[in-house]
């Protein structure tokens, strides 16, 4: 099969300037990672590194750290490159096991994997025969823009956004030093410890976080608790009908979406009724979450009537311009196989309404930013100020030395993403596989597509669905 067309302009290849402007921005990242991880404790003991360390002279026989003026600060990109040999999670499982002690010492986790004790540990459900996976994600400055929700401020009498996010967590995780608890550390999905995150929303304020609704949102922030999958769409799906006026869904991934509208067209009727009484229906999962919500519904006689003159038309195209005439924009990851119910979400918005992705992410780090999103191209700008993204060509062997660097990909090529991350992982195998597409016109950046995961097993809603199931 031919790949796709390209409509967005790019570079096929850089001139000495972008390939030199590209290395500092690449060797700023790792000087970064190096020089702040290289005072933990994985990066001390683990055999991984050990070739690095002798090669970095560092004394790892007490507690000395590289300062600044030594030979790791001055990070070289041969150094590492010719010293540090891919990793898989289980080099970082014995280390990571540690916050499952019970109890959970700070002298045995802090410094673990970067310096300090994480903000949130990152969840990954098992792919098939393996068990579950963790990450934790640490405080570092951000390079660069990011997207955040707002903080809570006063409600707006019309609220135009629908932001389908959840911050629940899986469990708290105290960490003790003696007997006193030195830091709550919440166990969660990746996109629901960012937003907490990002937000500043610690988990002793969330009996005051319930109360609230972000401005400009239509769904109060108690729905982000709610823990069966159809109760969390169906609330969002209630109080998102009821705003006329509203113009933008937000998701994280583009299938939330596309799961939301099916749960419309069968509830149609139940959300009809509760719009009118300004009731919320009798759903599971609400216990202890429904005073909070119910705060923000009120009855809606007059918008009831109008969703039943409209009525329920799924196969009309671009039906939902009906229930919300303001719709412009439906944004969502839909990196790979996620992005399967596009031309079904597109035939729900109709031609009028931009479905956008959104960023190409995963539980143990962020490769880039969607580039171009209204071209539907699916082309991402890998991150090149955060974390060190390199590249293995999947016909070469799957060895450290045949690992390629950003400025010399060659476009149409097949690579497997190796991340380094601030958050500890040192040269990981991702087992993301992208094609080369060109370098950004800006500033020289790669640009790629997704194509695949190897043996992957992804997780949509609540089942587990394999790569080949999606074709």
């Amino acid at each position: 099969m031919a790949p796709p067309t390209i409509t967005t302009p790019v570079l096929q290849t850089l001139s000495s300037h972008q390939v030199e402007q590209l290395k500092q921005r690449v060797c700023g990242a790792l000087s970064y990672i190096v020089n702040t991880n290289s005072r933990t404790t994985y990066f001390r003991d683990a055999p991984l590194l050990a070739r690095y360390r002798t090669e970095l002279h560092l004394d790892t026989s007490h507690d000395s750290v590289p300062m600044p003026g030594t030979r790791a600060s001055e990070v070289d990109l041969g150094t590492f490159a010719g010293n540090v040999p891919l990793s898989t999670y289980e080099d970082y499982r014995p280390y990571i096991w540690r916050f499952m002690e019970s109890p959970c010492l700070q002298s045995s986790v802090d410094n673990l994997l970067a310096p300090g004790l994480p903000t949130f540990i990152a969840t990954s459900s098992g792919t098939s025969g393996s068990s579950a996976k963790y990450f934790p994600k640490y405080a570092h400055p951000m390079k660069g823009t990011v997207t955040t929700m707002a903080a809570p401020a006063p409600e707006v009498d019309s609220p135009t956004n629908c932001a389908v996010f959840s911050l629940r967590y899986i469990h708290i995780l105290d960490v003790l030093n003696g007997q006193e608890v030195v830091k709550e550390i919440p166990f969660s999905m990746a996109s629901a410890g960012r937003y907490r995150r990002y937000n500043g929303w610690e988990i002793k304020n969330d009996a005051e976080l319930i109360k609230t609704r972000l401005s400009g949102q239509v769904t109060p922030i108690a729905v982000a608790f709610i823990k069966p999958y159809s109760t969390f769409l169906l609330l969002h799906a209630l109080f998102a009908m009821g705003e006329r006026s509203l113009t933008t869904f937000n998701v994280t991934f583009i299938t939330i979406f596309s799961d939301l509208v099916r749960l419309v067209e069968t509830h149609w009727m139940d959300l009809v009724c509760a719009i009118e009484t300004g009731e919320i229906p009798n759903l599971e999962g609400l216990e202890g979450l429904r005073p909070q919500i119910q705060a923000h519904l009120r009855p809606r006689p007059d918008r009831a009537e109008e969703l039943r003159q409209i009525g329920m038309n799924m196969r009309a195209v671009g039906w939902l311009k009906q229930i919300w005439p303001n719709l412009t924009l439906v944004v969502g990851n839909a990196t790979g196989r996620f992005s399967a119910v596009l031309p079904q979400v597109r035939n729900y918005v109709g031609p009028s309404v931009s479905v956008q992705n959104r960023s190409y992410s995963s539980s143990e780090g962020r490769i880039g930013a969607v580039y171009n999103p209204k071209s539907g191209d699916n082309l991402y700008k890998v991150e090149t100020t955060n974390e060190v993204v390199e590249y293995l060509d999947i016909k070469q062997p799957e060895s450290a030395e045949y690992i390629t660097q950003a400025w010399d990909l060659e476009v149409g090529k097949k690579y497997e993403v190796i991340l380094t991350t601030r958050n500890g992982f040192w040269r990981y195998r991702l087992g993301d596989v992208l094609e080369m597409v060109g370098f950004a016109l800006e500033d020289g950046s790669p640009l790629i597509r997704f194509l695949e995961r190897r043996d992957a097993v992804m997780r949509v809603a609540e089942e587990f669905v394999s790569e080949a199931e999606l074709h």
